[in-house]
């Protein structure tokens, strides 16, 4: 099994896809950031240089408070939940893929042929897929981290508290931790249809359609709490809600935030996704028959 899992780390190394997305998680982070500070920036400049500020319109000092979200001391809130939103969708496709191509190249029947296991496929896979996902919200952090530390120079922010790095560890850990159902999801499917393609829809889909539909139904009848605070996105935004509550991040705006399941209950759900998941692409791979095609 470890021979298995060196060579899943081998391949992975060697491919562009990995690189690419480190590269993007960077580039993503470092852009918000400008984004944000150029945008606010700019109608700083605007109100001071007296032209007339419309009707609704943000005052000087409510343009100076939202500067403030790109500070040092926000990572943990704003750098993290970044990152966390552009590398979710990253690890959904590289998961689906990095399972699913084993069938589309018909490697999976020739590693079989070559005496390797299903069980130790499956699992250096998943092993493979996690230390990715760990490496990729750290690249991401650290890059949420420079991207804060280098627009409060340009915008004269103050970095004296500077950052708290167990607290933005603990965030990134618990945002990362909500990734893994998802990518056990498009495992699951790839295995089952034996494409990177369908795990890849069907991962994205669920992402972003159930969170979608559970808060439709939790805002018309809250009573609705009960049913979807059994499924993935609510446990989710629990999790995620701990680290930023009180601090303005994305989640205290959610209104109904309230009725989020409590965190340890989470946790313990997101982890039981995780292995029906994982469980069911087992059951497929011990029974496929792979004498004709992968």
């Amino acid at each position: 099994m470890l021979q298995l899992l060196r060579s899943e780390i081998f391949r992975m190394r060697r491919r562009w896809m990995p690189w690419i997305m480190l590269g993007l998680i960077v580039v993503a982070a470092f852009a918000v950031y400008f984004l944000i500070w150029g945008s606010t920036q700019a109608q700083i400049e605007l109100l001071k240089s007296g032209q007339a500020q419309p009707q609704g319109a943000p005052t000087l000092e409510q343009l100076r408070e939202t500067l403030l979200i790109v500070s040092p001391g926000r990572v943990q809130d704003f750098g993290v939940s970044v990152v966390s939103g552009f590398g979710s969708i990253m690890l959904i496709v590289f998961a689906a893929s990095h399972v699913g191509t084993e069938f589309g190249w018909g490697t999976f029947r020739t590693l079989l042929a070559h005496g390797a296991s299903r069980t130790g496929f499956l699992v250096s896979k998943a092993v493979s897929l996690l230390l990715y996902a760990a490496l990729l919200m750290f690249v991401g952090t650290v890059a949420a981290i420079g991207g804060s530390y280098v627009v409060s120079s340009l915008a004269s922010l103050s970095t004296g508290s500077g950052i708290d790095v167990a607290e933005v560890a603990g965030a990134a850990a618990k945002s990362g931790y909500t990734f893994i159902p998802y990518m056990a999801l498009a495992v699951a499917i790839a295995v089952w249809s034996k494409s990177a393609g369908a795990g890849i829809a069907t991962g994205l889909v669920v992402y972003f359609a159930e969170g979608l539909v559970a808060t439709i139904l939790v805002s018309l009848n809250k009573d609705y709490a009960q049913i979807v605070n059994w499924g993935l996105s609510r446990n989710a935004s629990a999790l995620t809600r701990t680290v930023s509550s009180g601090q303005g991040g994305p989640s205290t705006q959610d209104p109904t935030a309230s009725t989020l399941p409590d965190p340890t209950q989470a946790a313990i759900v997101l982890a039981v996704y995780c292995l029906i998941f994982l469980a069911l692409a087992y059951w497929r791979l011990r029974s496929r028959d792979v004498t004709v095609g992968g």
